[in-house]
């Protein structure tokens, strides 16, 4: 079909115009719900003013593209409802050359920019949540700017910043429960191990974060048993390969899902029903954010071909808490100048842009 020359520029321009929504922080694109909850931050604080600092480094929105609506989603955990309210509302944004480690107590000496107002002062009535009679779209609302806000992370950490000069509830804070962000730390495993004399020794590991733990556990090993659990700083599962060559007489089954290069070991005895745990503590230094472990237990077990058996092996991604920071303070926000800083707090935002 020919379409006449003069509607071409508009579909060109309809398919520029198309819009892409971007979560922070990013990975949670593969997180249906967080771990826990916002009860009043950042639209329910009664009147105050909020201001939200997201690292760029989680925040997925191309540069030059132009944010046209600021969402959230209700906590899909809980199930009460959280009845909405009218606010005079002001948004904000710009940018800081701080981060969620440095953002300080004072408002102004956060933006390496002039602030632009994108919304209001204007009236906005927030939802209900987790309304069964009038359920959100996918548990999610939207603000609409009236004035879009192009995005240049060359400029800095993007800075959020809510003006609610009070609310329908004679500006009082309330319960406004919306889904909170935490560290994203995804486990997988390899193939089963080889069965022994107390069964099929299985490997698990926990999801971590720097500044924890690096705990795993080994079940249905060989009761009281010397075991042995090689672990590769910085490494993946690899595809197995058997351990027949290194264990004569093992079973074909016994397979190798970690590469030894680089390998680390630690060793211990399993207990009588053949149950086993190692731990340490990962150093609260970045050098360890999005950081790969990956694990395999050897156990020697008489009563098994070849004298010994192996477990699955395990993989954990250490996460990152949220790189974010909020700035709160109650009262007229015209007034505020400083408030509380809470570090690595997050509401899970949405950012709709085109």
């Amino acid at each position: 079909m020919n379409h006449p020359r003069f509607l071409l520029p508009l579909l060109l321009g309809g398919a520029l115009a198309a819009q892409t929504t971007t979560i922070f922080p990013d990975e949670y694109v593969a997180v249906p719900e967080g771990p826990g909850n916002s009860p009043n931050l950042p639209l329910a604080s009664g009147t105050s003013r909020v201001q939200v600092l997201y690292e760029g480094v989680d925040l997925a929105i191309p540069s030059g593209h132009q944010i046209t609506k600021l969402g959230f989603r209700q906590d899909g955990a809980l199930t009460q409802l959280d009845t909405g309210r009218g606010l005079q509302l002001e948004i904000r944004m710009g940018y800081s050359s701080e981060d969620s480690a440095t953002m300080g107590s004072n408002f102004a000496n956060n933006y390496a920019t002039t602030p632009v107002t994108v919304f209001g002062p204007a009236l906005y009535t927030l939802p209900d949540l987790r309304d069964t009679a009038n359920p959100l779209p996918n548990g999610q609302f939207f603000i609409n700017l009236t004035t879009p806000f192009t995005y240049n992370p060359s400029l800095g950490n993007l800075v959020v910043d809510y003006w609610i000069y009070g609310n329908s509830g004679g500006g009082t804070p309330f319960n406004y429960r919306l889904d909170r962000a935490d560290y994203y730390s995804p486990v997988t495993y390899g193939p089963v191990g080889c069965p022994g004399s107390n069964g099929t020794p299985n490997l698990t590991v926990d999801p971590t974060r720097p500044g924890l733990f690096y705990s795993t556990r080994l079940s249905s090993a060989p009761g009281s048993s010397f075991a042995v659990l090689v672990i590769v700083p910085g490494g993946q599962l690899q595809t197995p390969v058997s351990l027949q060559s290194l264990l004569p007489g093992v079973q074909a089954s016994c397979t190798g899902q970690v590469n030894l290069a680089g390998a680390l070991s630690l060793t211990g005895v399993t207990g009588s029903t053949g149950v086993k745990s190692w731990s340490f503590a990962i150093p609260n230094n970045p050098s360890f954010n999005d950081f790969d472990w990956a694990s395999q237990a050897l156990i020697f077990d008489f009563f098994a071909p070849g004298g010994a058996v192996v477990s699955n092996g395990a993989h954990v991604l250490t996460g990152v808490r949220p790189r974010t920071a909020i700035v709160s303070a109650s009262g007229p926000p015209q007034l505020a100048t400083t408030g509380s800083v809470q570090r690595n707090y997050c509401p899970v935002p949405f950012f709709v842009h085109q």
